[in-house]
């Protein structure tokens, strides 16, 4: 993938840019090996983009800024200056062409940029996703000054472009470089845009995780899906589900499938998918150590995909009184992956080990581990 950005050392995010595709797969897969020095018959290919990495990222987040009287998009540095990146290589066709229209806008309804060292102005970031067909736009604001104006900038931009289903207001008050607030106003009819997966359609909200480059995530879900198959459990927990794409995969060769996660508009997305799909799948909004504690029932099969920190020991008891024969662990913090292994494996041996590089052109990568009951 050619980027002038790296090129010209304006943005160094995609850190292994210098190398060739091959050679960061290798770089990672090195990485991986190194904290699971295992026979290499555990190891299952590295599973790759197949074609350019450019287009493969279906979000974008941008701080908003004055680059002199010009609205601008792009990142902070740490030193708290705007740089401007607005044409990145890896976002989804599609979200690049949206800015001169939000430009626009955002002059004409005079929604002004935050200014980090002034504290004055109303907009911080903007964040951009994008499934298949349909995008969801939302605005960070400093507080509801603007809402009036937003609400006629998010009226107009639905008559242009169509494509645009879902528009939200997050306001996030605080002068700290956190991206997003814990109120979320949904200025459009529709609050959810679809991603098709195969024969899913799941249903996607403002505040919901989803992973970044779909055709990986498509790739790992499958995966899941075929080790289910293969390995035939009666039943399935899946905890931090999310919104729920690892249970549908996984019900379409286990019948009883159970998804716990805290996110409530994250299972308010899952429930909706359930009633898309016509899906017998019981989802639960509820952290999943609480939930695992007032719910002592037996799963023959344990499926994870916690945030970067990993499980903490307590899940980890939990899940070993479940006492589950499989135990599926889908990993963006290959450190932490290694380190509840290691709590897991004098009950557990590993089945196989696969990356997914999730996160082109940087050190990060997604990791599937199954194990099975010694």
């Amino acid at each position: 993938m050619k980027c002038s950005f790296f090129q010209s050392s304006h943005c160094r995010s995609c850190e292994l840019l210098d190398k060739s595709y091959a050679e960061t797969i290798a770089f990672k897969q090195l990485a991986l090996e190194r904290l699971f020095p295992l026979d290499k018959k555990a190891f299952k290919d590295p599973v790759t983009l197949e074609n350019d990495c450019s287009g493969s990222r279906s979000k974008a987040k941008f701080a908003v800024f004055y680059e002199g009287d010009q609205i601008t998009f792009g990142f902070t540095t740490k030193e708290g200056s705007g740089k401007a990146l607005e044409t990145c290589p890896l976002h989804f066709a599609g979200i690049n062409d949206l800015l001169p229209v939000l430009k626009n806008l955002l002059n004409k309804y005079q929604i002004i940029p935050y200014d980090l060292k002034t504290k004055r102005g109303e907009l911080k970031y903007l964040l951009i996703s994008k499934s298949s067909e349909e995008f969801l736009v939302r605005f960070v604001l400093r507080s509801k000054e603007s809402m009036d104006r937003l609400r006629k900038l998010s009226l107009e931009l639905g008559q242009k472009l169509p494509e645009v289903k879902v528009v939200t207001a997050n306001i996030q008050p605080i002068h700290q470089a956190i991206i997003e607030g814990e109120e979320e106003i949904i200025l459009t009819e529709q609050k959810v845009i679809i991603h098709k997966f195969d024969e899913f359609q799941l249903a996607l909200g403002a505040r919901s995780f989803f992973q970044v480059t779909p055709e990986i995530a498509r790739r790992l879900y499958d995966a899941i899906s075929k080790e289910v198959r293969e390995d035939k459990p009666t039943s399935l927990i899946d905890l931090y589900c999310g919104v729920g794409a690892f249970s549908f995969y996984a019900n379409r060769w286990c019948e009883d499938v159970t998804g716990v996660e805290i996110s409530k508009e994250a299972i308010a997305c899952a429930k909706e998918s359930v009633l898309i799909n016509e899906s017998k799948i019981d989802f639960h909004a509820l952290d999943v150590e609480d939930y695992l504690k007032i719910n002592p029932r037996k799963f023959a099969a344990v499926l994870v995909n916690p945030p970067r920190r990993g499980l903490n020991s307590n899940i980890i008891g939990f899940i070993k009184k479940i006492d589950p024969e499989f135990i599926y662990y889908s990993s963006c913090n290959a450190q932490t992956l290694q380190r509840d292994f290691l709590e897991l494996s004098e009950q557990y041996q590993i089945k196989s080990l696969q990356l997914f590089d999730m996160f082109p052109y940087t050190a990060h990568f997604e990791t599937l581990i199954c194990l099975k009951r010694k």
